[in-house]
């Protein structure tokens, strides 16, 4: 009697593991709608305590009331105290939910191997789909407490001391771009000389390299063995914060750099170095009293704050004191007067409404440029202000 194969070994175990297998892969669906959930509640918390410090800080600059920030910022901390524990309870159940899925998807990998090899690759899909989904959940779990945290240390800042510093990324990539201009100008139309040698340099000696954050300005000597006479090294740093909320001061973020650059012997004893820092926020106390105390005999150390148009160095040192002037960023009072000039001839010429987004991408400056050339033409009476309140996509000036 001819015996046929069977396909499973026993049908109803099989079916009961697929089915197992199955029910699980839609619960784990519903465990990442669950999270999905989670993501949207703090972004869309994220996005209007992104709304509320750039309103008050539009009315600040326009020169309007702004109705105690401290007293909203901290009723905002509140309100997310609240929702802080409303989504622990939430992420712990559904942290819950996800152990038990994991424990159960680790009984169904354990019977497998009752089956044969076609069983065992229906119930696989339906596993690799179910770590596929938990997978997923995880991220988005994480996801929920990156954006908590970013949340966290917004509102753990005074709120007047954000919206003094507040930056946007296209304001960061625009302040850089005018100081390298500054730098590539100021590098390429003047001589040097080497302040422990003496020896002098046209302006057409220097070599000069512009990375993406970074410029290497440097006098080459020797043809077959070459060393470095004078080099500038100028790194833009940008502090670790999220988009939209670009305000935190820098400080031991950049200890290892100042110091490897202060241990390196590569170029020799003639070789005169400066390594300059410079931060759109602004730095810390800290780290501007370790570098106003550096001495060293053939390298110098600078930290330039382009908030406060402000640059820190050892000013006792004499060779680092001679070279201060090329770093010093332009005055933020002769920017808004240039800015000024811009819209001025822009009138002339018959534009007669300006939109400070618009200003800012044309003529590649931050916003607070913008606005504050605005506000010199309205306090001139030439103009006044619309802001996003009163139903404007940003913050307008209209001429009168």
């Amino acid at each position: 009697m001819n015996k046929e194969p069977m396909f499973f070994r026993d049908e109803g175990e099989m079916g009961d593991v697929l089915d197992e297998a199955e029910s699980l892969l839609e619960e784990t669906r519903v465990l990442e709608e669950k999270v999905q959930a989670q993501i949207i509640l703090v972004v869309e918390y994220y996005r209007y305590l992104e709304d509320v410090v750039s309103s008050q800080t539009n009315k600040k600059m326009v020169g309007e009331e702004i109705g105690g920030i401290k007293d909203e910022f901290t009723e905002m901390v509140n309100e997310w105290d609240e929702k802080k524990d409303q989504l622990k309870k939430k992420e712990e159940e559904i942290t819950r939910q996800q152990q038990l899925i994991l424990e159960r998807e680790t009984k169904i990998e354990s019977q497998m191997e009752n089956f044969e090899i076609e069983q065992k690759e229906r119930i696989s899909k339906e596993l690799h789909k179910i770590s596929q989904l938990s997978t997923n959940v995880e991220e988005q779990l994480n996801e929920v407490e990156r954006i908590k945290n970013i949340i966290d240390n917004i509102l753990s800042e005074d709120g007047e001391s954000i919206e003094d510093k507040l930056f946007s990324k296209e304001d960061i990539e625009y302040l850089q771009l005018n100081y390298f201009s500054l730098m590539r100008s100021r590098l390429t139309s003047r001589g040097v000389v080497n302040p422990l040698t003496k020896e002098e340099y046209n302006k057409s000696a220097w070599e000069i390299d512009i990375a993406n954050k970074e410029i290497n300005a440097r006098i080459i000597r020797g043809i077959i063995k070459k060393r470095v006479s004078v080099g500038f090294n100028i790194k833009f740093i940008v502090p670790e914060d999220e988009e939209g909320f670009i305000y935190r001061k820098i400080g031991k973020d950049v200890s290892d750099v100042i110091t490897g650059f202060l241990q390196s012997n590569e170029d020799g004893k003639n070789s005169f170095n400066a390594l300059v820092l410079i931060s759109p926020t602004g730095w810390s106390e800290w780290i501007i009293d370790k570098v106003i105390n550096i001495r060293n005999m053939n390298k110098c150390v600078y930290l330039v704050d382009l908030c406060e148009r402000n640059i820190f160095f050892n000013s006792s040192d004499t060779k680092t004191k001679l070279f201060a002037k090329w770093f010093l960023p332009v005055s933020l009072e002769e920017e808004i007067e240039n800015m000024v000039v811009n819209l001025e001839e822009d009138i002339k010429n018959g534009v007669l409404q300006f939109r400070v987004d618009k200003i800012a991408l044309q003529y590649k400056i931050p916003r607070k440029i913008v606005i504050s050339a605005f506000k010199e033409i309205v306090n001139n009476g030439k103009g006044e202000f619309i802001l996003p309140d009163d139903g404007a996509k940003d913050v307008i000036l209209v001429v009168r």
